[in-house]
């Protein structure tokens, strides 16, 4: 508390623990002046980490995008890879879409998400060049997964129609997800800047976002099964979000034709590091291989369900390239 209050030069009434896991602490500031203010500790990275993600914040707050709020770092401490920024005030999308916040109310919120998205990225293109094909085969020759003859028959096919694609390329945010969006009234607060500096496809963006999209929905129908309704809504969810980042660019950025196989490629690239995360999580904690669904919670995805993941995702390329 000392430090904080060193560091913000202004007194310092409590500091309470928000949230940790294994790579951050968040702690909820107030100041006697009765501001809040939050404290992002990071517990693996260094210095140079933490200071992008400042700088980060400031650059994303200095492009001016309507709708959308960053966080100003107020101060930092260094020593404890720590910096404070001002308090965002609001609830997840991702806590949204759980509970089944009104549906129009919802595919708007994802809408203006996609619009926001597809600014960042027209500020941060750098060039438009052809589809990075020969890396992502090398990612997926190195996949830790099994295909049958049919999907990789399927692979095979999407990355050879895929030479001919043009696709938007620059610096890529990274962990654009529902769940770094706070939704304050008309106005989305983005938090969680990247920890490093990434350049690739921006439709790895668009990818992530929709495969968070999809995996809420899905956890959703398996919670509530019955409630038609709220999965109808959900479903459309992607479509409100893409339709807001596609309307900010012309006809031709990125190629309509190429889209729909290109984004479905990145999420399966998005699986199969999930599925390098959750083996080596398990190693790490000496669990064995998991080969039954039996105690699944909802919510936890393990490699059972990424596998279920992959084959849905490969039926769905193969229906794009039709």
């Amino acid at each position: 508390v000392s430090e904080l209050a060193g560091a913000l030069n202004q007194a310092v009434r409590s500091c309470d623990l928000l949230a940790k896991n294994s790579r951050n602490r968040i702690y909820r500031v107030q100041l006697t002046s009765g501001a809040l203010a939050v404290a992002k500790q990071a517990v693996v990275g260094n210095d140079a980490m933490v200071q992008h993600q400042c700088e980060q914040l400031k650059a994303l707050g200095e492009l001016g995008i309507p709708g959308l709020r960053i966080p100003r770092v107020l101060a930092s401490i260094p020593w404890k890879r720590t910096y404070v920024m001002e308090f965002a005030r609001g609830q997840s999308l991702r806590d949204l879409a759980r509970r089944g916040t009104d549906g129009e109310a919802l595919l708007a919120i994802c809408k203006r998400a996609g619009e926001i998205l597809g600014r960042i990225h027209l500020a941060w293109t750098q060039e438009i060049a052809p589809m990075p094909v020969d890396t992502l085969a090398a990612d997926f020759a190195h996949a830790p997964w099994r295909l049958s003859p049919g999907e990789e028959k399927i692979l095979q096919t999407a990355l050879e129609r895929l030479i001919q694609a043009k696709v938007s390329m620059g610096q890529v945010y990274y962990d654009y997800q529902a769940k770094n969006l706070l939704v304050d009234g008309e106005q989305l607060w983005l938090i969680d800047p990247p920890d490093f500096f990434w350049e690739g496809v921006h439709l790895w963006d668009v990818a992530r976002f929709r495969a968070g999209l999809r995996r809420l929905r899905w956890r959703s129908s398996l919670r509530r099964p019955f409630q038609r309704e709220r999965q109808a809504v959900a479903k459309r969810t992607a479509s409100a979000f893409q339709s807001g980042y596609f309307g900010q660019f012309n006809a031709r950025d990125p190629e309509p034709r190429f889209v729909a196989a290109a984004t479905r490629l990145f999420e399966l690239q998005h699986t199969a590091m999930s599925m390098v995360t959750n083996a080596a999580k398990r190693k790490q904690n000496g669990a064995p291989p998991v080969r039954l669904l039996r105690g699944v919670k909802v919510g936890v995805i393990t490699l059972p369900l990424l596998e279920l993941e992959k084959r849905w995702l490969f039926h769905q390329l193969a229906d794009e390239l039709r």
